[in-house]
């Protein structure tokens, strides 16, 4: 046996699957949403699947002559075989309708060839001396593959099965918001917050995002829900100090500095011994991967809230392609993972100081997120912090974009020497 005929392939099938495409409508609307071009093991058949559907998408009824001529438009027609072999494609056809069959072979052997490349290039790290960025990105994308294939065996759903669903996140515990320590911030997002979506927390340096997701993350675990925070910022000394100044009643500087009285002394201890075993897991490593956060939350089982604090800082698994395609790849990673997870995301993020206005800095807008296209594009709902140097025991909570609810602007007090925002 040669090393050709062990590579996982089903030629049939792919000959099979496109025949079919050209002879049945509903075979054709099947397979495409099944297959993509690089399903195909071979590379003319993929061009041929292109075409079919390009065909399809344009309005033009599929058969070997529409196709042919989509092919000879784009100059590909005799690589492909030319119009003979999209006539050998449909007498390949045992069932026009088993088109859907057909292609779920050609996925299946897709798969088993892209898992054995993996595992080649795992095997050629694990016995050679390479770079720690050339490990990360090859554990990125093992787990990137292993999250397609689970999409892929996730089946469509009909109405019925959709209506059960529906009823079952409606009435059960896992459907009901989970509440931020704000009113008329939870007003707003129908509740709290909703597991299975990104909540960004915004903010130009020094104006409060971090003291925002760590109130949030310990409101949340007064309230007996599963927090994790990674901490990329600050150690987990630095985190506890604003948890112990909000949750004692305490001076954060006094905390600081370790000059608390006798009083301020008992609060602490009356406060930690009662929130011994407080849901509450802070992670506070200098550098981590996205893929090593959802891992990390995976191993932990359930999570209710996970805070990432901040997004720019988190380290990228492959630091060759640009930091606009890294933080696109943070941001699609942690959507993911909060269906995974079936827990809320709430990520900081970091805004550019931007354009001043009557000398002091404006309040922000989403196009003030570095680099925000995929930010914005992935988040649910995205909360912008706002504190007027004019008066800074004031701090605006700005709800930029909401796709579950209403915009608008809350007015809150900024309490710094506590760690706290109040309304």
């Amino acid at each position: 046996m040669t090393d050709e005929d062990r590579i996982p392939k089903d030629i049939t099938a792919e000959q099979s699957a496109l025949g079919a495409m050209m002879l049945n409508e509903k075979a054709l609307a099947e397979v495409s949403e099944v297959l993509k071009p690089d399903d195909f093991y071979r590379p003319n058949h993929g061009v041929v699947f292109t075409a079919i559907v390009d065909t399809w998408l344009s309005g033009v009824d599929v058969d070997p002559v529409t196709v042919a001529a989509q092919l000879d438009r784009a100059g590909k027609l005799t690589r492909v075989g030319g119009a003979p072999y999209l006539h050998t494609l449909i007498s390949t056809v045992p069932t026009p309708e088993f088109g859907l069959q057909y292609a779920e072979i050609v996925a299946g052997k897709a798969r088993l060839r892209r898992l054995g490349e993996l595992g080649v290039r795992l095997r050629q790290l694990a016995s050679n001396d390479v770079p720690v960025e050339d490990m990360d990105a090859m554990v990125a994308q093992a787990e990137k593959f292993f999250r397609d294939v689970q999409q892929a065996e996730k089946s469509a759903q009909d109405f019925d099965q959709l209506v059960t669903s529906w009823n079952a996140w409606y009435e059960g515990e896992a459907g009901k918001p989970i509440p931020t320590p704000w009113p008329g911030l939870n007003d707003r997002l129908n509740g709290g917050l909703q597991r299975g979506r990104v909540y960004v927390v915004a903010a130009r340096p020094g104006v409060g995002k971090s003291v925002a997701t760590t109130q949030l993350s310990q409101f949340v675990a007064y309230r007996d829900f599963q927090s994790v925070v990674i901490s990329l910022e600050m150690s987990a000394n630095e985190v506890m100090t604003r948890i112990l100044a909000q949750g004692a009643d305490v001076n954060l500087t006094d905390l600081a500095r370790r000059r608390l009285d006798i009083e301020a002394s008992n609060r602490v201890a009356k406060f930690t011994e009662e929130n011994k075993g407080l849901p509450l897991q802070i992670v506070d490593r200098e550098q981590i991967t996205v893929e090593q956060i959802v891992a990390h939350c995976r191993a932990r089982g359930k999570v209710d809230v996970l805070v990432v604090d901040y997004l720019q800082l988190i380290e990228p698994s492959d630091k060759r392609v640009s930091r606009q395609e890294q933080v696109a790849h943070f941001s699609r990673t942690l959507k993911m993972a909060a269906r995974e997870l079936n827990a809320a995301v709430v990520v900081a993020a970091q805004l550019n100081r931007g354009p001043v206005k009557d000398g002091k800095p404006r309040a922000p807008t989403i196009a003030d997120l570095r680099e925000s296209g995929a930010i914005e594009q992935d988040a649910d709902c995205v909360i912008l912090l706002h504190t007027d140097e004019d008066d800074p025991g004031f701090v605006q909570m700005i709800v930029g974009k909401n796709r579950q609810g209403k915009l608008g602007d809350l007015v809150m007090q900024f309490e710094g020497n506590y760690a706290r925002i109040t309304q």
